[in-house]
């Protein structure tokens, strides 16, 4: 039923176009990783990647959040991976959309990506991405 009652209440920003929820975004990524247990946030910040996670092995990574009730590639991830270097979590409207593929000609790689339901008729698309490896000159 929580589940249900968050994903509700994006259907009812989703009559502001261009409209960034990042604000959201954040406090919904950071209580589903306190109940998930294996990923924990380390840090959340206010200049650079907005979050620091750590594992249970005690490694962290730094995470940006993006979040609109639009789909713009630059703006939710591309131009956050060109800043920063580090993976991208988004989320957009996902209208026409049946997941992210990046192209050869793209400078990144998606991990994963995912369109769902907001409960209220509207399509959303989460996905992470990060920056695409170099190629290895050795191999």
């Amino acid at each position: 039923m929580k589940a249900r009652a968050r994903a509700e209440s994006l259907g009812y920003v989703k009559h502001f176009p261009r409209t960034g929820i990042e604000g959201w975004f954040k406090v919904e990524v950071v209580a589903a990783l306190a109940l998930g247990g294996k990923v924990k946030v380390k840090r959340l910040q206010n200049t650079g990647p907005d979050l620091v996670i750590e594992d249970e092995t005690q490694s962290s990574m730094s995470l940006e959040l993006k979040a609109a009730t639009n789909f713009d590639r630059a703006w939710l991830f591309l131009d956050a991976i060109r800043k920063y270097g580090t993976p991208c979590l988004f989320l957009g409207d996902g209208t026409g959309q049946t997941g992210l593929k990046a192209s050869d000609s793209d400078n990144f790689e998606v991990v994963a990506s995912e369109v769902f339901l907001d409960g209220l008729g509207g399509k959303w698309l989460v996905g992470l991405v990060g920056p695409r490896a170099a190629p290895n000159p050795a191999l």
